[in-house]
């Protein structure tokens, strides 16, 4: 990996393992572009629905911490039965750090409420689903300038897609950058599904060395 240069598109706030993987094994890389979420005051109403559920279902961890957090400092308990899900590695080990009895994101006939950001492609879990917004995620513009200085001056190989919403932000700033024809870039994604949306949005050059260590999943493994 020694002389790579791989951009880690993001889809969320949270540092990811696959920057902390590369750098490790030789690789040069740079998050674009940086999020930053704006939490949303979960209302009563909002709060209610949620309790009076049979399955909640957080879309990333950031949720989980406001949801929580917010439910503290109006001093409600936490009442069971309601089956909490989760869809990401993150979020379950957040959740079992909590103490809080989880279960991986299903498809059921039961009601959801869904947690997420205001830019969460909505992921059917039910016939009845309900998406509760916990917080605004947009691009930290501070960063903007320094990253478009740095992504014009070297020579980046390839991007890598966690993601779909990745690849939506990924297109989206670098056409607000001016930073070129994106498609130039090789790229690998972590799932098929990525991968494929990658090359509806006009990815097409697949980087099969990435893409193979992505596969062994390692990555998820890097502290």
């Amino acid at each position: 990996m020694i002389n790579k240069h791989i951009i880690i598109a993001r889809g969320g706030e949270q540092r990811s393992k696959l920057e902390i993987y590369f750098q490790a094994i030789g690789a040069r890389t740079i998050s674009f572009p940086i999020l930053k979420g704006t939490e949303i005051k979960l209302t009563d109403d909002d709060l209610e629905k949620i309790m009076k559920g049979q399955r909640l279902i957080f879309l990333n961890p950031t949720s989980i911490a406001i949801f929580f957090r917010q439910m503290a400092e109006k001093q409600l308990s936490f009442k069971f039965p309601l089956q909490i899900e989760y869809v990401s590695g993150k979020s379950k080990k957040l959740l079992e750090q909590m103490g809080i009895p989880c279960m991986p994101a299903r498809y059921g006939q039961d009601s959801a409420s869904l947690l997420g950001h205001d830019q969460q492609k909505l992921n059917h879990y039910s016939d009845d689903v309900q998406l509760v917004i916990t917080h605004k995620l947009a691009v930290d513009e501070q960063y903007l300038e320094e990253m478009r200085i740095i992504l014009k001056k070297d020579c980046w190989n390839t991007v890598i897609f966690p993601n779909k919403l990745a690849v939506d932000f990924f297109i989206k700033y670098w056409h607000v950058m001016k930073l070129g024809d994106f498609n130039k870039l090789s790229f690998a994604a972590v799932g098929n599904m990525v991968k494929e949306y990658a090359m509806e949005q006009g990815f097409s050059e697949l980087d099969e060395v990435i893409q193979a260590l992505l596969q062994t999943e390692e990555w998820k493994y890097s502290m």
